[in-house]
């Protein structure tokens, strides 16, 4: 190949990575303060984004499947513009993933107040403290099959990924996201497993205005590392854990970047 095929060749290759380094055009992932903008019903979740909002959720509890923010600190937003109508007047994202971001930021305080033509005619229960309620539970006086219990396994037993997810930037397993870690230790309980390998791993999100943001160095040690601590600390045997993690940030691709930020727990019989 002489020296101008290798220089064109060359130049499709680097057109090629900068399309790859770019988020899709239905994809919005930023970081910015989340606003509270109030209603009859149940507060909304908003962001501002280059001069357009765009609506997050609802205030919840933690019995929902999307969970608010915090105010005092800024949150990465990652999710899909969707065809739905404005909520709270922005601009539906769905799916969307919120991460509070781990700093202080004592200018995210912003809290809009009332105003009539915002509804929310889906919110689950009405506006003030939930005294205990699920937010989705079912309304006094209905009927509501309680979902059945998982079967117990039964042999042959066979191998099984767990997958503990994060916040970006988030080092530790929480309350919200611990669901996968108790899987893993009453599925490890009831085959008697003989190894379980813990692996965690390091993400990136790539920005809609700008390059990759990665998650701190060290990240996917830490996070490893908690996984075995607690599986120990339930009485799983610390010989059978194997732990491991992948310091490279793992690939993003500006849509399921939300999914890298792992750790994965392998139950074997």
């Amino acid at each position: 190949m002489g020296k101008t095929g290798l220089m064109a060749v060359t130049a499709c290759l680097a057109l090629a990575s900068a399309a790859q380094a770019a988020a899709p055009a239905t994809q919005r992932n930023f970081v910015a303060c989340p606003v509270v903008q109030d209603t009859k019903t149940v507060p909304c979740w908003l962001a501002e984004y280059k001069g357009e909002t765009y609506y997050l959720g609802i205030q919840t509890d933690i019995s929902a499947e999307w969970y608010p923010p915090f105010l005092g600190h800024k949150a990465m937003v990652e999710g899909t513009v969707s065809n739905e109508p404005r909520i709270c007047g922005g601009i539906v994202l769905k799916p969307n993933k919120v991460s509070v971001l781990p700093e202080l930021a004592p200018e995210c305080t912003e809290m809009r107040p009332e105003r009539a033509e915002y509804q929310v005619p889906f919110a689950p229960r009405g506006p003030g403290p939930s005294k205990g309620g699920l937010a989705f539970a079912p309304a006094p006086g209905t009927a509501a099959a309680r979902p059945p219990a998982p079967a117990a396994p039964q042999p042959p037993f066979q191998a099984r990924t767990f997958t503990v997810p994060y916040d970006f930037d988030t080092p530790t397993v929480t309350g919200r996201t611990s669901r996968a870690l108790q899987q893993a230790v009453t599925y490890a309980r009831a085959i008697k497993a003989s190894s379980i390998e813990v692996m965690g791993y390091r993400g990136q999100v790539l920005m809609t205005d700008g390059p990759a943001r990665e998650e701190a160095p060290g990240i996917a040690q830490v996070r490893a590392q908690q996984v075995g601590e607690l599986l120990g600390q339930v009485g799983i045997a610390p010989s059978s854990i194997k732990v491991a993690w992948k310091d490279a940030p793992e690939p993003a691709d500006g849509i399921t970047d939300s999914t890298k930020r792992r750790t994965t727990i392998l139950v074997k019989p």
